[in-house]
């Protein structure tokens, strides 16, 4: 576009409307022959996957904000940890779809929060661990209610507990997955170098008695 609008005005500068016409469509033109080239259109994909990935990355820090400090530090940890992978074994990065597991990631921390939101809101911080004896005096349909809302309350709790454990887990398996990549294997080769040339001394040394013999 930007190419096209210079020409345009190049055009309209030497040649009026009808240069910047020309100019235009000159410009135009040769876009879409170059675009058939293959380092062109390796470079247009390259922008597009670019492109995707922040849209995909703002996404990302744009759910977790309601999270607080903490998971997004966290988040901003873990990603680093999948770029430095990334650079280094990408095939390993692709093999446990790292960018996936870091939505998965995301995914879990907003549902988190919307529980933690949920409890925080409602008061069931507040509530007793069992109703109370003295609140015998209240209605039954009180007490019904009050012990729904204890029961929704252990309920929410427990899946704060799960998605906390879970949360851990996506952590653990992002850096295991770092060290993995970190660490180089191990190499065969190396051992087979140190025997064979024990082999040979071997060799050597077993020559040099047969001819002393």
């Amino acid at each position: 576009m930007a190419v096209a609008v210079f020409g345009a005005c190049l055009g309209l500068g030497y040649a009026g409307i009808i240069g910047a016409a020309i100019a235009l469509v000159t410009v135009v033109v040769l876009g879409a022959i170059s675009a058939r080239y293959t380092f062109v259109q390796r470079h247009l994909d390259r922008q597009a996957r670019l492109r995707e990935r922040g849209n995909r990355e703002s996404g990302r820090l744009r759910a977790l904000r309601p999270s607080g400090v903490v998971r997004q530090t966290q988040y901003l940890e873990l990603r680093d940890l999948v770029e430095h992978i990334e650079q280094t074994d990408p095939g390993e990065a692709q093999r446990f779809e790292l960018q996936d597991l870091l939505d998965h990631y995301v995914h879990l921390a907003v549902r988190h929060q919307r529980c933690f939101d949920a409890l925080r809101l409602a008061g069931g911080t507040e509530l007793p661990f069992a109703i109370p004896i003295t609140d015998a005096g209240k209605s039954k349909r009180r007490r019904e209610i009050q012990a729904r809302r204890i029961r929704h309350r252990d309920e929410c709790l427990r899946q704060l507990e799960t998605l906390v454990d879970e949360l851990e887990a996506v952590d653990e398996l992002v850096r295991l997955v770092a060290q993995r990549s970190a660490c180089p294997a191990t190499d065969p080769e190396l051992d087979r170098e140190i025997e064979r040339r024990l082999w040979e001394l071997d060799e050597v040394e077993a020559a040099l008695h047969q001819l002393s013999a």
